[in-house]
């Protein structure tokens, strides 16, 4: 009876511990459009293009002379994040992205005096690798605020970029 209980919990152990470990071994390339006006979420979070009378409506948001720009930093020598950032009035968008890849991690937006964890989730990180979208709820991004790739489990910053306007 002994030996059935150890090997259950050591099945358990080597089950956690290959999903807290495994995403350090796998990348997830991801190469998302740039967003364009005329572009809506679907149910499952992919943008989707919507009809448009005229080609000229396919204008990117992401193209704004108000748009705030950052360039991200790894949070320590562990966790490693590179590439940069573009904010619009309802999109984020992130270009020739990288960072560390790891359990649970999410896209904030946070204040300059909040705990990531206090910011406002953009939603889950599609990849770890490439260009990606994020919506903004209710236009929240104003200057002085940054984006944080953020380990929600073990609650650990990945890396950040400060948000400026236009570099």
């Amino acid at each position: 009876m002994k030996r059935w209980v150890i090997g259950i919990v050591a099945a358990g152990v080597l089950g956690v511990g290959w999903w807290l470990v495994s995403p350090l071994f796998f990348d997830k390339v991801v190469n998302e459009s740039p967003v364009a006006t005329n572009m809506k979420e679907n149910e499952e979070g992919m943008m989707k293009e919507t009809d448009s009378s005229s080609p000229d409506a396919m204008t990117n948001d992401t193209m704004k002379v108000n748009e705030l720009m950052g360039t991200f930093k790894g949070a320590d020598s562990d966790h490693v994040a590179k590439g940069s950032v573009m904010v619009s009035e309802q999109h984020v968008r992130l270009e020739n992205f990288e960072v560390t890849n790891g359990p649970d991690l999410y896209v904030y937006l946070v204040g300059a005096d909040q705990e990531t964890a206090e910011g406002i989730s953009l939603g889950k990180l599609k990849g770890n690798i490439g260009n990606q979208n994020y919506k903004i709820p209710n236009d929240k991004a104003t200057a002085g605020m940054k984006i944080v790739i953020w380990c929600k489990q073990f609650n650990v910053d990945f890396g950040s970029a400060e948000l400026r306007t236009g570099m």
